[in-house]
């Protein structure tokens, strides 16, 4: 188990760091090239690929050789993003997103069989990776879209561990939306509720004066939250049902965007709203990975179509519904989405 759970940490910590060069750097990049425009269209493949692919997967399984096909075609496509033409570095995101939709949730059902109650604690790995990228490489001045493919190379060199895995059952069973309806619908409504805070939270606080230096801080709370969480919550999570913290977890998101509209500019409760990060992403995330494993036969299908569905249809709607209700009052918006998903789950 100690080997799994360093192996598993280790692939958590590289590949958000990876994610981290993704969201954090790359785009300023390739800024340089294209317009805001075709900046929105290139990195919104990603995201559509992520959603697209699991469909692919009802009458298949992901098995030793898509897996290490997926390896392999993620590595290439990263190197198509040395060049500057728009429609092949548009096609390697694309390639790259169908490929993460395979990995990666495949993983994530490993990681769940082995684990259980414990994945937090390997989890928390990858927001570390992610906050520690992010904070240490933002003072060099590098080609970031080289160091993309160097963290791919060794993410997928570490993901070879578990190309034989031996726990986690290959099951071409479909996927029965229904039997857990009320889960997608909050899942979407939740996910589509993060659209004004990834997009906007930093320009919304820069609106009502805090400096951007705090903004960082801020951004820094959550993530901080999200690690100290997912330390503990082995200790408390399975005294109650995955259903009864995904439940509180969307409660308390619609709580948090509340507090960023009634508060807004207000540095000390902005701060406050931050720390419910532990309940929006890492307590909603382990919980609907537990409740997902809990009833679907064929675990990593139901992995891909939940982050396919979670986070690239309803990141992709969330962006886009952020940018046209963006203004005063947003996050009161944002709140009523999340509580509409809160009530579909009563």
């Amino acid at each position: 188990m100690l080997r799994e759970f360093i192996a598993l940490s280790l692939y958590y910590f590289l590949f958000f760091a990876l994610i981290g060069d993704y969201v954090i750097f790359m785009p300023k990049m390739y800024s340089a090239y294209f317009t805001p425009a075709q900046i929105g269209i290139l990195f919104s493949m990603l995201p559509i690929a992520r959603f697209l692919t699991p469909f692919l997967f009802f009458k298949l399984t992901i098995n030793k050789k898509i897996f290490l096909s997926a390896l392999t075609f993620s590595i290439f496509a990263s190197f198509l993003l040395i060049n500057k033409n728009f429609y092949l570095i548009s096609f390697a995101f694309f390639l790259i997103g169908a490929c993460f939709s395979i990995i990666f949730p495949y993983i994530e059902t490993i990681a769940v069989e082995k684990l259980k109650e414990n994945y937090g604690r390997a989890r928390v790995y990858g927001s570390i990776g992610f906050m520690l990228f992010g904070i240490i490489f933002s003072y060099f001045k590098i080609n970031f879209i080289y160091i993309f493919i160097i963290l791919m190379i060794f993410t997928n060199i570490t993901a070879l561990y578990f190309l034989e895995d031996k726990y986690v059952k290959k099951e071409t069973r479909p996927i029965n939306f229904f039997i857990a309806w009320k889960f997608w619908f909050a899942l979407i409504l939740m996910q589509i509720s993060f659209g004004g805070f990834y997009n906007f939270f930093t320009i919304y606080n820069l609106n009502h004066n805090i400096p951007k230096e705090i903004n960082g801080w801020l951004w820094a709370i959550g993530v901080i939250a999200e690690i100290l969480i997912f330390l503990i919550q082995h200790k408390f999570i399975k005294k109650h049902p995955p259903l009864f913290w995904i439940k509180i977890s969307i409660f308390l998101t619609s709580i948090r965007w509340l507090m960023l509209y009634l508060f807004a500019g207000n540095i000390m409760l902005i701060a406050l709203s931050q720390l419910l990060h532990a309940f929006s992403f890492a307590i909603f995330h382990t919980s609907a990975m537990l409740y997902l494993f809990g009833i679907y036969k064929n675990k990593t299908l139901a992995q891909q179509f939940y982050a396919g569905i979670g986070y690239g249809f309803a990141a992709f709607l969330g962006s886009v519904i952020s940018g046209i209700l963006y203004g005063e009052n947003l996050y009161l918006y944002e709140s009523l989405i999340a509580m509409a998903g809160f009530l579909i789950m009563l």
